[in-house]
C-alpha cells in the first residue's frame, strides 16, 4: 500500500463526478502529468457514478496503468496495487492468518489454564480458542486492506476520499482469484470465515475503494462473472495529436523540434511492415525525455541508431530498422500535416520553419 501525502488535502473523485464537476478531475490529472483520451476519460467517470469497477484493456503501454497512479496522484489518494503474475495465491491478495502467534497465542493460554480451577478450564480454553480468531491476527492483503482502508475512511469525520485499489494485468490471474474477488467486487464485503468481525469491507458502493483493473488480453481469457462486474474500456493508440499532447504534458521542457523528432520517428517506425513490436506511447515519453537530457535537435546515422534502444526490442527489429535508416531521417526531417500544425498552434516560430503550413487551418 502506498499511503497518501498528509501534508496535502484530499480531493474525492466520486465528489466531484457527482456534483457535475468531471472537468476539474480531467484538468487535475492532467495538471498531474496524464493527458487522459476523452472517452476513456467518460468511461471512467460513469463507472464512479454507477459504482462498479473500471475494466480496461489495451495493448502495453497504452496508460492502462498510469491512469490509475495519476488519478491517485492528482487527488492525493492511498493506493493499494496487485501485480498479476503467475502463481498469485488468494491469501496473498486477500487475507490470511497470522499462525504463529496465533500457536503463541494458544499456549500461554493452555499454561494459564492450568492454574485455574479444573471446572473452569473447559470454558477458559474455549473462549481462548474463539479469541484467536481475532482481529489482531488477521494479515491483510492489497485487496483486503484496500476494502478496510474503504471502510475506515468511510466512518471518519469528516468522511475521507476511499483508496485505489489496481488490479493490475488481470489476465495472469488465473481463475481461482477471479472467482475469490467476485464478492468484494460486487458486495464491497470480503467474508472470512471464523473471524470475530465476519467481514471486512464497506458495502455502500460511494465508499467503496475506486477499483481500476487492467488486462493486456495475453495470457487467460477473464471469465464473464468477472468481467460482468466492470464497466469495461479499451484503450487504443492515440492520434499523433493526442501523443503530442500527451509528451508535452509529460515533457514540459521539451521544445518543439524534440517533439517533432520524436513523434515523426516513432510514426515512421510504426509504418514499417515486418516490425514485430510496434513502440507505444511508453517508448515515445522515454525518447522525448532522452533527446531533452542530450539537448538533441536533429538526428543523424549514428545519433539515430544510439536512441534505437528505446523502442527496438529484438534483434531482427534492430536489423531490420538499421536497413531503414535512410527512410527514417527523410521523415524525421519531412513536413507532416499532423504534427507540424499541432506544433505550430502552440509555437509562432513553427509556422516560419514550413511554408507547407499556411495551406493548413492551425
Amino acid at each position: 500500500m502506498i499511503p497518501f501525502d498528509q501534508s496535502r488535502p484530499q480531493i474525492n473523485p466520486r465528489d466531484l463526478v457527482s456534483t457535475g464537476r468531471e472537468a476539474d478531475l480531467f484538468d487535475l490529472m492532467a495538471h498531474s502529468g496524464y493527458v487522459p483520451d476523452e472517452q476513456v476519460f467518460e468511461d471512467f467517470c460513469e463507472s464512479l457514478k454507477s459504482g462498479r469497477a473500471w475494466l480496461i484493456s489495451g495493448t502495453r503501454g497504452s496508460g492502462k496503468t498510469a491512469f490509475p497512479e495519476a488519478l491517485a496522484a492528482a487527488c492525493n489518494l492511498s493506493m493499494c496495487v496487485v501485480a498479476g503474475r503467475d502463481g498469485l495465491k488468494q491469501e496473498e491478495i486477500l487475507y490470511d492468518w497470522d499462525s504463529e502467534e496465533q500457536e503463541v497465542w494458544i499456549r500461554e493460554h493452555l499454561a494459564l489454564a492450568k492454574q485455574l480451577p479444573i471446572e473452569e478450564q473447559a470454558g477458559f480454553l474455549d473462549n481462548a480458542r474463539r479469541s484467536k480468531w481475532q482481529r489482531r491476527f488477521l494479515i491483510l492483503g492489497e485487496v483486503g486492506m484496500a476494502y478496510d482502508l474503504a471502510a475506515i475512511a468511510a466512518s471518519s469525520t469528516p468522511r475521507k476520499p476511499p483508496p485505489v485499489l489496481i488490479l493490475d494485468e488481470s489476465d495472469k490471474f488465473g481463475a481461482s482469484i477471479e472467482d475469490s474477488l467476485l464478492m468484494p467486487l460486487e458486495r464491497g464485503l470480503i467474508y472470512i470465515p471464523r473471524y470475530e468481525g465476519g467481514t471486512i469491507g464497506i458495502s455502500d458502493w460511494q465508499s467503496r475503494p475506486i477499483v481500476i483493473t487492467t488486462s493486456n488480453d495475453l495470457r487467460h481469457k477473464l471469465s464473464s462473472p468477472f468481467i460482468s462486474r466492470h464497466v469495461y474500456s479499451r484503450f487504443s493508440s492515440p492520434s499523433l495529436e493526442k501523443e503530442l499532447e500527451i509528451l508535452s504534458t509529460r515533457n514540459r521542457s521539451a521544445t518543439s523540434v524534440q517533439l517533432a523528432l520524436t513523434t515523426k520517428l516513432i510514426d515512421a517506425v510504426r509504418g514499417i511492415a515486418g516490425l514485430e513490436d510496434h513502440p507505444s506511447v511508453r517508448e515515445s515519453i522515454d525518447i522525448v525525455a532522452a533527446f531533452e537530457r542530450d539537448s538533441v535537435e536533429s538526428l543523424n546515422p549514428k545519433s539515430l541508431v544510439r536512441y534505437f534502444c528505446y523502442f527496438v526490442k529484438t534483434g531482427s527489429s534492430r536489423e531490420l530498422l538499421t536497413l531503414q535508416l535512410d527512410y527514417l531521417l527523410a521523415m524525421i526531417n519531412a513536413f507532416h500535416p499532423d504534427i507540424d500544425s499541432w506544433l505550430a498552434s502552440r509555437d509562432s516560430n513553427w509556422k516560419l520553419r514550413w511554408p507547407q503550413l499556411s495551406g493548413y487551418s492551425i
